[in-house]
């Protein structure tokens, strides 16, 4: 039953609550199956066992800056090196969920003031956190939030100047979001609501979230918790529509406390095609119920423009950099600010 919910994945939005766990029936049903075959409960919770433990290796199997941390301060050599090894057009990337319930401050704030990345997309980044901003200024002086509601809770930082930033809502669902734009590169970062709790109000909310997404012109990069897995109906929407391209496939970050033992891959990088992911993986535990993930990202030097070209016609011509914050917001029929709507 397990099985055939999670292939009627197409069917609707519901079947997204079990999709995530695909890989979880598929390991269960086949140590089921030899189960019965030996008449062996033992091998009925061997595959059990098994099975959460690939899947916490998929989760933890990354370069060696990211085990989960064993101090308070958290080391990111390997994504330092990584970084150092790419061309010069390249920039790193890092998005966690640090958790409305995360118990240990201090230890989060230890682990972002010695991140090594250039971008950090925050989510579940409330008014209990927006303090840590200001203490992050040094290593990330550029930055724009929503911290101060609740409902939005979400922070953009980097090492790189932005030409433009800002926070807004998509009106079909509400999904609120940050965004910046660098080096002719817009960034994304949001939190979709989880399926669990109203799979329609996910669903809703990642239509929106596409077809926002369809009519940015040039290169795109998407971050943060998108409550979705490469099993679901709303993951294969997204990258079907907007052709966008996930960093890695499968990396469990879900669960990361009380035990680092990441079993559904929850947290997702993606860039548009006239980009490319040279490096990727987890980060360490550290105190949230969410690993981060990360990954060094470059533009080439000659890229295919079909894409880019399609949209940026669709849109109109390329604005001046001096109004490039207003005409992002403006080509898209919408208002920046507060609670007011991104329409699109």
């Amino acid at each position: 039953m397990a099985l055939l919910a999670a292939i009627a994945g197409n069917l609707g939005a519901v079947f997204d609550i079990v999709a995530p766990l695909t890989g979880h029936i598929v390991g269960v049903g086949v140590a089921a199956s030899l189960a019965l075959l030996t008449r062996r409960l033992s091998v009925l919770v061997l595959g059990m066992l098994m099975t959460l433990l690939v899947h916490a290796w998929l989760g933890l199997a990354s370069p060696p800056c990211c085990q989960p941390a064993h101090a308070a301060a958290v080391r990111t050599t390997s994504l330092t090196s990584a970084a150092a090894s790419t061309a010069g057009q390249a920039l790193s990337l890092l998005t966690l969920n640090a958790w409305h319930g995360h118990r240990d401050p201090a230890r989060l704030m230890a682990y972002l003031a010695n991140l090594d990345a250039d971008l950090v997309v925050l989510s579940e980044f409330g008014p209990n956190k927006r303090a840590m901003l200001a203490r992050l200024k040094p290593s990330h002086p550029y930055q724009v939030d929503c911290a101060q509601r609740w409902a939005c809770a979400l922070a953009l930082l980097s090492r790189v100047p932005f030409e433009a930033a800002g926070t807004a809502r998509i009106a079909d669902g509400n999904l609120a979001f940050v965004w910046a734009r660098l080096g002719g590169v817009t960034v994304i970062g949001t939190h979709l609501y989880r399926p669990s709790r109203d799979p329609w109000l996910h669903e809703r909310q990642m239509r929106a979230l596409i077809a926002f997404l369809d009519r940015i012109p040039g290169p795109v990069i998407l971050a943060g918790d998108l409550n979705t897995t490469p099993w679901s109906k709303a993951y294969r929407s997204l990258r079907r529509v907007t052709g966008l391209v996930p960093a890695s496939t499968l990396r469990p970050t879900w669960p990361a406390w009380p035990l680092a033992l990441p079993q559904v891959a929850l947290d997702h990088i993606f860039v548009s095609r006239d980009l490319t992911v040279t490096a990727a993986g987890t980060g360490p535990a550290v105190g949230s119920d969410h690993l981060p993930i990360w990954a060094i990202i470059e533009r080439p030097p000659s890229f295919d423009r079909a894409r880019t070209t399609a949209r940026s016609l669709a849109l109109g011509p390329a604005p001046a950099l001096r109004h490039l914050g207003a005409q992002f917001l403006a080509d898209l029929g919408s208002e920046q600010g507060g609670a007011r709507n991104l329409r699109r």
